[in-house]
């Protein structure tokens, strides 16, 4: 019979050869055994090897190799394996499994003689051969251990007596290997069942994205040639793929479902692409991109010379202005403003010149003071002025160059108070170019009169000026459940629901408000004990029920606490909404006193009826339903004097302006609301 260590030597050899290949490689990175299988094959050996030694089938010296094996996968199975390639971990647990089943198997055929023992072992190690190895690989050793038994039986001659306790044995044996064959087969199956749904899952999901990916450009225009550069394409087709990683949108749920530090990480990309998705006009999607002052001015000859028959000629006048430095802003826009006040300032008959003073600045920008004595506290940007006038103009007639600008728009017709009334007609070249500096944060004053210069000042970075406004507001980190997370974005997805189906409000901005509102409140609480945002919802809503035919005051229902309980500046509202929605929240968080929600308004002579002011009106409306929901939530106080405090300046002061001017079932709801907290206070006395 061929000596052990000669078989063990072609063993080894061949094992080598085989697990040194690069196919062997790729199969063993498949093969990348689990810390629980390693750790199995470990205890294994160590009891069947504990059990052979109690017996006394061998020597010594092979069973303590057969315990260091099993204690070494056992350890191996424990300790971190995070630097070690996923191939090596297969080839040495293959290495150890073969030493402690095959070869220890092949060991006691050639050294013992009680055949019917080893017949007893070759079935249990076979069957944990089986087991633990692939089907393909565990069938091979199978058939090679086979083999092996039957050359031993083959050598050995008349010493086998196969008796019925042996045939039985092999019966057994042939019963448990086809159980577990068939068992292995089974889950073999399975697994490849299931690999194929989840990649069919996974090419469904690809093909649904790409899908909607192709819908949603389609949607907001991105492909079409007109109304975007090359780079303003690029920009927002970056955008629509870094916001549609979101399953939000594969599952069409809300945006603002996301989880709190994803909308703080995408909250920018999130409000351009919902501005360019509710395609409206008074909500302008910022598009910013790096260019240098250099190649603005070429960009903005060229575009002067398609623009107009009779191109005015550029003077530029520069002041602490390097031209090789880089401005950050929406290209196509700021051109386009450009070409428009030029043109607005050049005499249209004939071709003249047009002086353009560019000069250093700062522009300021103020928090919310609730104080009206005391100076609110402020951030200031770097900025660049263009005092754009004719070269003809006289130098004494041309604004003062300041050191800082204020956040405001100068020029009576473009002030955007509740009480104008001003001419379309006067008005439709100055609303375009008041809307796109009031996206870029920037300060405009306009002339008194045609001839006199027109004064721009927009920062050299507009994403500094926004993701300052939007980092400054610092996130709470109060405790919220997942059961009460859960109803608030119901509250949230309802109202939604609710006010598109009750008001003309645009999807894009009711999302991009919400989402702005999650975004700065977090899980801030009002004393009232309510999330902010829920808090914000339930007063918009009651403005909705109120006031259904105009979507303005709901949008300022929502965002004017944003002033007064977070650090956002009342300029980020003005940039980034219409002037109507800003005009809304200033009124709302200048009032100080109760008695300032009174509408003004004009008493005719002949009847004495008073004309009010509709948009006063409104924030009566909001202030009114602010109190009524806080009143209602009044069990939430800690402090029931402050809730005993508003409900008498309720029935003092709230509903004798509602009996004023409101419908009767608001003034039934307020009296009702209060009656009830007093009551409640009494109660918790």
């Amino acid at each position: 019979m061929l000596p052990f260590q000669a078989l063990i030597l072609i063993l080894i050899t061949v094992s080598f050869l085989f697990l040194r290949s690069s196919a062997a490689k790729e199969q063993l990175i498949k093969l990348k055994p689990s810390n629980f299988l390693i750790g199995y094959t470990g205890c294994y050996v160590i009891i069947m090897t504990a059990v052979l030694s109690y017996l006394g089938k061998g020597l010594m010296y092979w069973y303590t190799l057969q315990f260091a094996a099993g204690f070494w996968l056992i350890g191996y199975a424990i300790v971190s394996k995070k630097e070690v390639p996923s191939w090596e971990i297969s080839r040495l647990w293959l290495i150890g499994a073969i030493f402690c089943l095959p070869i220890n198997l092949l060991w006691h055929w050639w050294r013992l003689a009680d055949y019917a023992f080893l017949l007893k072992l070759s079935i249990a190690q076979l069957s944990v051969i089986l087991f633990i190895f692939p089907l393909r690989l565990a069938i091979t050793m199978l058939v090679t251990m086979v083999c092996a038994i039957i050359y031993v039986f083959y050598c050995v001659g008349n010493l086998m007596v196969f008796t019925d306790d042996v045939m039985s044995l092999f019966g057994f044996s042939i019963l448990i290997f086809t159980m577990i064959i068939y068992t292995k087969i089974q889950v073999t199956d399975y697994r490849a069942h299931n690999r194929y749904l989840r990649n069919k899952a996974k090419l469904q999901r690809e093909k649904d994205y790409n899908l909607k990916l192709k819908q949603v450009m389609h949607n907001l225009h991105i492909n079409a040639t007109e109304g975007y550069s090359e780079k303003d394409t690029t920009f927002l087709k970056k955008v629509v793929k870094d916001v549609m990683e979101s399953a939000c949108f594969l599952e069409d749920d809300p945006l603002y479902k996301e989880d709190l530090s994803t909308i703080m990480n995408k909250f920018a990309l999130w409000s351009i692409f919902l501005k360019q998705h509710a395609k409206s006009q008074a909500h302008l999607p910022l598009l910013p991109t790096a260019i240098g002052l250099n190649e603005l001015i070429e960009q903005l000859q060229i575009y002067l010379n398609g623009s107009a028959a009779s191109v005015p000629k550029l003077i530029i006048v520069e002041k602490n202005i390097d031209f090789q430095s880089k401005i950050v802003c929406d290209v196509s826009q700021l051109i386009h403003l450009l070409v428009s006040v030029i043109l607005r300032t050049a005499h249209p008959d004939q071709s003249e010149s047009i002086r353009i003073h560019m000069h250093a600045t700062r522009l300021k920008y103020h928090k919310y003071g609730p104080i009206k004595t005391q100076r609110p506290p402020e951030i200031a940007f770097p900025a660049i002025g263009f005092m754009i006038s004719s070269a003809d103009a006289s130098v004494a007639t041309l604004p003062a160059i300041k050191t800082h600008y204020e956040d405001i728009t100068e020029g009576m017709e473009v002030m955007g108070t509740l009480n104008q009334l001003v001419s379309e007609g006067i008005n439709v070249q100055k609303k375009p170019i008041e809307r796109i500096v009031r996206a870029h944060y920037g300060y405009l004053q306009f002339p008194s009169a045609k001839e006199k210069a027109i004064l721009l000042v927009l920062p050299c970075d507009v994403t500094l000026v926004r993701d300052e406004m939007i980092n400054n507001v610092t996130p709470s980190k109060s405790f919220v459940t997942k059961s009460e997370m859960d109803a608030s974005m119901m509250v949230l997805t309802r109202f939604k629901d609710y006010a598109c189906k009750m008001s003309a409000v645009h999807i894009g901005v009711i999302d991009e408000i919400l989402l702005l509102l999650r975004r700065c409140y977090a899980f801030r609480r009002h004393v009232s004990g309510e999330l902010f945002y829920v808090r914000a919802v339930g007063i918009a809503r009651l403005v909705t029920d109120w006031v259904a035919y105009l979507p303005e005051p709901i949008y300022a229902a929502l965002l004017y606490d944003l002033i007064i309980y977070t650090d956002l500046p009342l300029s980020y509202i003005k940039a980034n909404y219409n002037l109507a929605i800003f005009s809304f929240v200033q009124s709302i968080v200048s009032i100080n006193e109760r008695q300032e929600i009174e509408p003004s308004g004009l008493y005719l002579d002949n009847h004495r009826n008073k004309v009010v002011n509709r948009d006063q009106l409104f924030v009566l409306c909001i202030k009114l339903a602010e109190r009524l929901y806080d009143l209602r939530h009044a069990y939430g106080y800690t402090h029931k004097v402050q809730v005993a405090d508003m409900a008498k300046e309720t029935l003092t002061v709230d509903i004798c302006l509602a009996k004023k001017y409101l419908d009767s079932h608001i003034v039934e709801a307020l009296e009702m609301a209060a009656q009830d907290a007093l009551k409640m206070c009494f109660e918790t006395r």
